[in-house]
This record gives C-alpha cells, structure tokens and sequence, in this order.
C-alpha cells in the first residue's frame, strides 16, 4: 500500500487573503505573490515621481496584469513589468505641463518615451507596456495605439544560440557528468546486494567493503546513516568508521544523484526536448506510457506546467519519445548503449531510476529529487532544480555561471524585496565558486542552449509560431543562414535566367572561319550551311538579330511564318542568333529603353521593358565598350528610323 500524501495546508476560520491593490490617500502600492508563494513583494507606486492621479492610474494597470488569472506567475516576470512602469514614470516626471490623469497622456508622449529607451532595450520595453496596457480603458484611443499598433524595433538578442563547438563542449561535460552518476550508483546497488547476499565476508575491522555494505543496507532501508547517540547532539553524531567511508555526502551519493548532477540531466532535457529549464525541473516522476510498454516504439507523456502562458494554457504534455530502432542500430556504439543519451525517453527513465531512493525517502513525486546534507551530517530532501546549481555546476567544470543582468532573483532579504525560503548557505558557496571561475571557460546559459536545441529542431515548442519566428528574427546564426539560402536562391535563379536570355553572338572570328569552312561552322552553331548562308547575307534578319528558322517559330508553331515581337520575343527565341552587324540597331534600341526609364512611370516602364532591356544588356555584355562606343558612332539615320517604329510598336502591326 503506498503512503498516506501529506495533509493540505489550511488557514485558520478567521484568515482573508491579503489585499492585493491599496489605493489609499498616503498608500498606493501592489501586492505581488508567486504562483508557489516562494517570493513576493509589495511594490510601491507612491514612490514614484509622478502625480497622484498617474500613480493610482498605474497601480491599476499593473494590479490588473500581474493577477491571479493572468500570465504573471513569476517574481521575475513582475520585476519586468515594474521596470517598464518605472521607465514610463520617469519620462511622464519630466512632462511639461505636468499630467495629472492618463486620459491627458497624448500618442506624442508615448512615442518621445520610447525613444528615450536604448535601442538594446526598446523591444522590451514596448512588449512591457503592451502588456500592461492591453485591455486599459483610461488612456485615449490615440495613446493607446501608439503603444499596441506598430512594428516592433528590431534588434539583434544578447542572448545568442551556442555554436557547434559550445555546444559540443557544453554537452560532453553533462554527458560526462550522466554517465559517472549512473556508473557510481549501479556499483554502489551491487554493493548492497552483495552485502544482502552474504557476500561480502563476516563483518571485521579490516573488512571495509562489509561496512560499506552495511551502512548502504541502513542508508537504504531508513533513509540515514548510522548515528550514535551523545549528549550534545540530539540527533546523533556520525561514528568515525562511517565518516571514514565517505561521510554522510558520499554514501548518499552511492545511492541517488546529486544536486548538481540533476542540473547536468536539466540541462540534457533542454538539449533533447527544447523545453525551458525551469519548466522540465518540475516535472513529475509519474507518466503515462501509450505504448503499453509491449515493444512498440517507446513513448512517455509527462505533465508539465508553463505559467507564463497564462490559465488556459499553462498545462501541458510533452511526449518523450525513443529513437526509432532504425536509428538506434545506426547508433550503436560500444561504450555508450546504443546511445542512451541521444533518446529523451531513455534519459528520463534513467533519471527515475537514479532518484527513486531520494524520493522513496523525501516522499516526493518529482522526477527530479536529491538529498540535502546539513550541518554536522543532517539528511534531507529536495526536489525541482534552481538556476543556483547551475552556478555550482559551472564551476566544478570550470564554465562561467549563467550570465543574468542585474540582481538575481534570488536575492533580496530586506522589507519589500523578493523574499526566498532556499538554502543560503549552498548559495553562497555556488557564489563563491562563480566568483573564482568568473574568467574561465564557456558560459552556462539555459537559454542560449534552449535557443540552440530550438533552432536544430526547426519548430517551435511550447510557444505559438509567432514567438518562435521572433526567436529566429532576433539570432545572429539563424539570420546569417536565412541570408545565405536567400544568396544561393538568387543567384540560382539569376544563373537561370541568364542562361534562357543568352543568345549566341556570332563573332567576326567565327565569320572568317565560316568563310574557309562552311559546313564546320555551321555544324558548330546548329544550322545546316544554306541556313548560316542566309544568316550571314542578312535576309532572315529580325532587326535586332537574325533568324535561323522564321517558319519553325516557338511562338506560333511550325509551318506557319513567325508573328512575334521583335522587340520583346526575338530576344527570348532559340531560334535567335547575334551578329556584328546588329551592334548599331542594338546599342541604339537600348539607350532609347534607358531613356525611356526616365519618362515613364517605374511599374509601367518595368512592366513594359524591364526584360526586353536586360536581354540587351546581356547581349552587349558579349562586346568591349570600345566595340560599342564605335557601333553608337555608326548608327544612321535608317537604323534610328527602324528603332523608333519597333519601340513605338509600328513594326507589330506589319
């Protein structure tokens, strides 16, 4: 039978919730609470350097959105709308005349604050006050546009995606730390089934492998070590013979994972699933298997809870899903089972396994449990991770702690500041260890990690598609490869289209040699020699070039004279083929298109010209600008005349 669950937390008869809007003549402040009511704050709107009027109008708003119905669950997403407040007040401070009521604040006050933001910071702000001023009916519909409508600034994050080689670094020290934690673990179980057994020899003064295991029988049945009672200790203090073993931290640590090497299985989750660190440290141990466990691929669904996504979407179910046996035969490898660490639903199972002992012992139900060792060797048990032991796990690698501007979440012990009920003392050390690896190594950073598991996946997860394109938008990496395949796609299609428009330019050289050698050069271009014959004589010239077969034409089909353009259609005919004679008539049709440009209007003119002049100005391409410098100089009359009928479209009514 399992245990009884905890008694629930009930006030007393005569307990109201506190008031969470004081809107009074000498107060005006906001009460904020945690979700989990680990933090809270009380924050005070009268200490703003604005009037009475703009102070209670902002305590509204902010009242409003940092509810118990919204997406604000966080201490640090209330300290963020608070900085948007506070910038705001600061620019309405220095507002002359003064405002005293929102409904005066015009659309020209909120753009001039915007712009006294950093750039760096402007798209956070304006996503701050949007959030904040959302559903307001107090602004007018003017202010209340120039916050909600608009494009937001662009701006490149800070927080950047790890390249490949962070992440490869990064990503060996977890796997590193996993697999030691798993080898510890199983050799400290085979030590207490051999103790179990019997078969660890009689218990002696040397037999220390048979203290080990006697100490791991009683660790594992009663959840401590041996104590012996004394007078000055009321809970028993440690023999010297198991401190010699290790102390109460190393036989612990036989048994279940660590608290730091939690934090290397968060981080591995992150890698494999792309969720948010904080989200995959509360999961819970329990799990539904749709697989049935009968050897279709396997799958767990696990619950999680996202708050920011506010009451209708905060609960969620991620899927962790083995890698298909295809691609588990594909990599297998001897020292590393068919890679356990490449399946999110092997490391999970691995993670159940390796914290079963701490939470048969804590009675929890998070996946994610570890014991915590006192003072003087006291035991106890915690569950979730906290972003202090990535500060600790950082530097046990000799990785930088987790970059985070300003005061950390944590901190603040003084009246109306965030108020944490975690282990100072463990803090302080993984303080103190950030401080000395401050100049060492890569920089653990949950959400450049996220970011990079993120973009390798290619979709979003557990955020809408806008949020995700957002993520895109603002990463350095991602937009240098969206600009890369936008180069390469251009310049395929520019390759394409300049290969259709190139027309053979038949040169004085090939001229001479089709003189000497008739049937060589017109094997070389495709025609029979009566046909190159013609070609060279001008009586299948088109105007602007000549034509190989006027009676075979794409355009209006064989046996049938050809009725396409000139102007448009003969520079795009496979039929068409270019000769020095025809330099004049071309340089001519194309300064008057260029001149064209000017007069016309830009869609009209691109509608009506833009290809006909590229094709020109591709063939043109093929002779030197002495060659067409010459050819402008030879143009007569007689051409000018020809030009002007086939721009003006008299040649198509021939």
């Amino acid at each position: 039978m399992s245990r009884r669950g905890r008694k629930a937390s009930v006030p007393s008869g005569d307990w109201q919730s506190p008031e969470r809007l004081v809107i009074t003549e000498d107060e005006c402040s906001v009460f904020f609470v945690e979700e989990k009511g680990r933090r809270s704050k009380v924050y005070d709107f009268a200490k703003l350097q604005v009037s009475a009027g703009i102070q209670r109008w902002l305590a509204r708003s902010f009242a409003r959105v940092t509810g118990p119905t919204c997406g604000v669950k966080r201490a640090s997403a209330a300290e963020g709308l608070w900085c948007g407040v506070q910038l705001l007040a600061g620019y309405l401070a220095k507002v002359d005349p003064v405002v005293y009521e929102p409904a005066h604040i015009t659309a020209a006050h909120i753009k001039e604050s915007l712009l006294a933001v950093s750039l760096g910071s402007r798209k956070s702000h304006v996503e701050r006050l949007r959030a904040i001023f959302r559903a307001d009916k107090e602004l007018s519909t003017e202010a209340r546009n120039a916050i909600l409508h608009g494009r937001l600034p662009a701006y490149e994050s800070k927080v950047q995606p790890y390249s490949h080689e962070e992440h490869q670094e990064l990503m060996t020290a977890v796997r590193h730390d996993i697999r030691v934690a798993r080898d510890r673990i199983q050799e400290g179980r085979e030590v207490l089934a051999a103790y179990r057994r019997g078969d660890l020899g009689p218990p002696g003064r040397f037999n220390h492998a048979e203290k080990l295991g006697r100490v791991l029988d009683t660790l594992d049945r009663t959840g401590d070590v041996p104590r012996r009672v004394t007078p000055s200790s009321s809970q028993g203090g440690i023999p010297a013979w198991v401190q010699a073993l290790g102390g109460v931290s190393g036989l612990v640590s036989r048994l279940t994972l660590t608290r730091t090497e939690t934090v290397a299985f968060c981080l591995m989750f992150i890698d494999l699933t792309s969720e948010n660190f904080g989200t995959i440290g509360e999961w819970p141990a329990a799990h539904f298997r749709p697989d049935g466990d009968l050897g279709a691929p396997a799958l767990a669904l696990v619950d999680e809870v996202k708050p920011r996504r506010g009451p209708s979407l905060e609960f969620m179910v991620t899927s962790l899903e083995d890698v298909p046996a295809s691609l588990s035969d594909v990599l297998q490898m001897k020292d590393d089972d068919k890679h356990l660490l490449r399946s999110a639903f092997r490391v999970y199972q691995l993670l159940l396994d390796l914290t079963e002992f701490a939470r048969r012992h804590g009675g929890d139900t998070h996946a994610f449990c570890y014991p915590k060792v006192r003072a003087r060797g006291g035991l106890a048990w915690g569950n979730g991770t906290h972003r202090s032991g990535i500060v600790a796990w950082a530097a046990g690698h000799g990785f930088r702690p987790e970059e985070r501007a300003g005061r950390p979440e944590s901190e603040g012990d003084t009246p109306g500041e965030l108020i944490d009920d975690g282990a100072t003392t463990e803090r302080d050390r993984g303080k103190e260890k950030a401080e000395e690896a401050a100049d060492k190594g890569l920089a653990v950073n949950v959400h450049r990690l996220r970011r990079a598991a993120l973009e390798r996946g290619g979709r979003p997860v557990a955020h809408t598609r806008e949020t995700y394109q957002n993520y895109l938008r603002t990463s350095r990496p991602a937009t240098e490869r969206g600009r890369t395949v936008m180069r390469e796609a251009l310049e395929e299609e520019v390759t394409k289209a300049r290969a259709v428009q190139e027309i053979p330019v038949l040169t004085d050289d090939f001229l001479a040699r089709a003189a000497e050698a008739p049937k060589q050069a017109a094997a070389d271009i495709g025609v029979d020699t009566e046909t190159l014959a013609r070609l060279v004589s001008g009586e299948q010239d088109t105007v602007l070039v000549g034509c190989t077969a006027p009676e075979d034409s794409p355009f209006t089909g064989s046996g049938k004279p050809c009725g396409a353009s000139f102007l448009d259609d003969c520079l795009r005919c496979e039929n068409a083929r270019a000769l020095p004679r025809h330099l004049s008539v071309q340089v001519e049709a194309h300064g008057r298109l260029k001149h064209l440009q000017r007069d016309l209007d830009p869609r009209l003119w691109a509608h009506l010209h833009a290809e006909t002049f590229a094709r020109l100005s591709n063939l043109l391409g093929h002779y030197t600008p002495a060659e067409r410098s010459d050819a402008r100089d030879r143009v007569t009359a007689a051409e000018r005349a020809l030009v002007d009928d086939l721009i003006n479209g008299r040649m198509n009514l021939r």
